[in-house]
């Protein structure tokens, strides 16, 4: 059966453990409606996230209205993102920032409800195809490893699962009719105008055609070879020579250890350099040409990306990102006044009554004593020689101490925020309350405080 073998691939894997509540990311169609039928069956816990693009019009609601029938139906929580991706893009890049958007949104599900885990509804069939899509994109050696059953999803510890990888399409759907699982099928998907559409629908029957109709199951298994040989192999060599090259806290790749790599690991030191401190650059082959030849250039030149600028100091090649300074990094805080701040929204909100769970909404969310604040509230980002009390302890503690024992990465810190009263750490937001705020047994009052990050906000059902 279908659910056994999910479940067994689940094991091999890690990725889940049982009876585990998981955020799972339903479109509305068959691969990713089985999913959700699956894990609910095999006795996990989702919370479901959608996102209505609304790029299909009355289709688009459709498939929220058809989402969430099922959940109302199975009793299973639904956090919907509704956003107008066609105004956002300008009708250019529609899928990459469709992407973009819906796993911001499920690791914001999964931040607000206290998860650490997202399923999504990648197959076989997607496997195949994405690897034959990074082939012609001249995607390199990574490129050809295809989708990870697992991997983190962002530096919060929120990982992305994809139960289903060992399945074909076929299975599924197969499986969906036999059981009776509703679908709709998004039309979208069978237009050319898309590439991997013309890898689904073109490139792929052809090869089956001619090499029989497993061509799909041995792509991803090749794919599967070839991710074993790159951790057992690439992937220490890469972290022992990025180890000798790389200055971490200073963002930046020494020079002299850097030049005596071979061409291909100066260029693939640089590629890492890329992913790490300027996310979002481009990683083409011709931005890491434009990168090497600063090695020779003389000190101060600098190559300027959309994402930052890499720049030649006398003994490193520095990569600093470019500020976005849309609002400001400190500010008052009031009760239902939302303050905008860089990276996200603080809203404190007062509660006449205790709730049940003090811990919902972890970390993104915390409770303290109403009689204890004094309106309004200094919202700062934190600095050297902070200290507060954390919560459940008698002493003090420098927050650059706490940052790292919560292994919060260097290049992170610096956005940590904390909120005070008086000169007085109430919050390391996100991260640790104060001893002296919390909520006690004599509490009846409690201020609610709740960090919204950037990105699309999840709706109850």
């Amino acid at each position: 059966m279908l659910p056994e073998r999910v479940r067994r691939f689940i094991e091999s894997e890690a990725l889940l453990q049982p009876g585990q509540r998981v955020v799972v990311g339903v479109s509305g169609g068959v691969d990713s409606m089985v999913l959700l039928e699956v894990l609910r069956r095999l006795g996990y816990r989702p919370v479901v996230a959608h996102v209505n693009y609304r790029l299909r019009g009355a289709d688009s609601d459709a498939d929220e209205a058809l989402v969430r029938r099922f959940c109302r139906r199975h009793r299973l929580p639904l956090r919907v993102a509704r956003i107008d991706l066609k105004v956002r893009t300008g009708g250019r890049a529609i899928q990459a920032t469709a992407r973009q958007v819906r796993y911001a949104f499920f690791r914001r599900v999964a931040l607000l409800e206290g998860i650490d885990v997202v399923a999504v509804a990648h197959q076989r069939d997607d496997q195949a195809e994405t690897l034959l899509l990074n082939l012609v994109r001249g995607s390199g050696l990574e490129g050809l490893l295809g989708m990870r059953p697992k991997r983190r999803l962002s530096r919060e510890n929120v990982w992305l699962v994809r139960p289903l990888l060992p399945l074909s399409r076929a299975e599924i759907e197969a499986w969906a009719r036999a059981e009776g699982i509703p679908w709709r099928e998004d039309v979208s998907n069978a237009s050319l105008h898309y590439r991997r559409a013309v890898i689904r629908h073109k490139v792929l029957p052809l090869l089956a055609r001619h090499f029989g109709s497993g061509v799909a199951a041995r792509l991803a298994h090749t794919g599967a070879l070839l991710r074993a040989y790159y951790e057992a192999t690439f992937l220490p060599d890469l972290q022992r020579r990025w180890q000798e090259v790389a200055d971490e806290p200073a963002r930046a790749l020494r020079l002299e250890p850097l030049r005596t790599q071979p061409p291909v690991w100066q260029q693939r030191l640089i590629l890492e350099a890329l992913r790490r401190w300027l996310p979002g650059a481009p990683q083409r082959h011709r931005v890491v040409a434009q990168a090497l030849r600063l090695l020779q250039a003389q000190p101060g030149r600098r190559l300027e990306l959309p994402q930052g600028t890499i720049w030649r100091d006398r003994e490193l090649l520095r990569f600093r990102p470019r500020q976005r300074a849309t609002w400001p990094d400190e500010g008052l805080l009031e009760p239902d006044r939302p303050l905008p701040l860089a990276g996200g929204t603080l809203v404190a909100t007062l509660l006449e009554a205790v709730p049940e769970r003090l811990d919902e909404g972890a970390p993104l969310v915390a409770y303290v004593d109403a009689d204890r604040i004094r309106w309004p509230l200094r919202v700062r980002r934190w600095r050297p020689g902070d200290r507060m009390q954390p919560l459940g302890m008698t002493g003090h503690r420098k927050i650059s101490d706490l940052l790292t024992d919560l292994k919060v990465p260097v290049d992170r810190r610096d956005r940590c925020y904390v909120v005070s009263q008086d000169g007085e750490i109430v919050w390391l937001v996100g991260y640790r309350l104060a001893e002296p705020f919390r909520v006690r047994p004599e509490t009846r009052r409690v201020v609610k405080l709740c960090w919204k990050p950037d990105g699309p906000l999840p709706e109850k059902a």
